[in-house]
């Protein structure tokens, strides 16, 4: 909310999760190896960090725990794709409750929903892979298409697309229902008629 404002993560509870300071965020955690203060995070000039707040059983960051049980931490800086883990799973983690929290950090994306030169290369790398696909029916037209046969509007970069087995892509939104189909796993492509099932093993691309 503001550049003072700190993350308190810790276990969940009605009375710890709500806050008269603006500069305190609560986030808790309905697991029983997670202290009632465990970790905090902030940002400082564009950085954010982490640190143990005397938890008993470890704020782990990328597998590294971060002070000893009881004890303070440092700070430690945090990048996006950081894995932080708070405690230990607890009687093998059989049950939910006694499992370990797992964070994976995800900082500074905005450019990810927006038009760039990565996700305008990925656009172009999946169409090039269809092209190299073989055609089935004479089916080059739909194929090399570069509009969604449902909606007849574009696919373009920064969009949900599916691309079936046979190459032919789609609008997520257009073709869900016959993904989700009463014939689930199997997939009628509307294009060709090539039928195929979505949880079939993904095996290596030939060289």
């Amino acid at each position: 909310k503001s550049a003072n404002s700190v993350v308190r993560v810790g276990r969940y509870s009605e009375r710890d999760n709500t806050s008269s300071d603006p500069n305190i965020l609560p986030v808790g955690f309905k697991s029983k190896v997670v202290s009632r203060r465990h970790c905090e995070f902030w940002c400082t000039d564009g950085q954010w960090f982490i640190k143990d707040v005397k938890s008993s059983s470890g704020t782990f960051l990328n597998h590294v725990r971060l002070s000893s049980p009881g004890v303070e931490s440092r700070p430690f800086p945090v990048n996006d794709g950081d894995v932080v883990q708070l405690g230990i799973d607890f009687k093998g983690g059989e049950e939910v409750i006694f499992r370990c929290v797992k964070i994976r950090v995800e900082c500074n994306r905005n450019w990810q929903k927006s038009l760039n030169s990565f996700n305008k290369s990925a656009h172009k790398r999946l169409f090039k892979s269809a092209l190299k696909s073989k055609t089935r029916d004479s089916d080059a037209t739909s194929v090399n298409s570069s509009e969604c046969s449902i909606c007849l509007n574009p696919v373009a970069p920064c969009q949900a697309l599916f691309v079936a087995p046979c190459s032919h892509v789609w609008h997520y939104k257009c073709v869900k229902n016959l993904i989700h189909g009463p014939s689930y796993p199997n997939f009628l492509c509307p294009n060709c008629r090539f039928v195929a099932d979505l949880e079939d093993d993904v095996e290596p691309a030939e060289e």
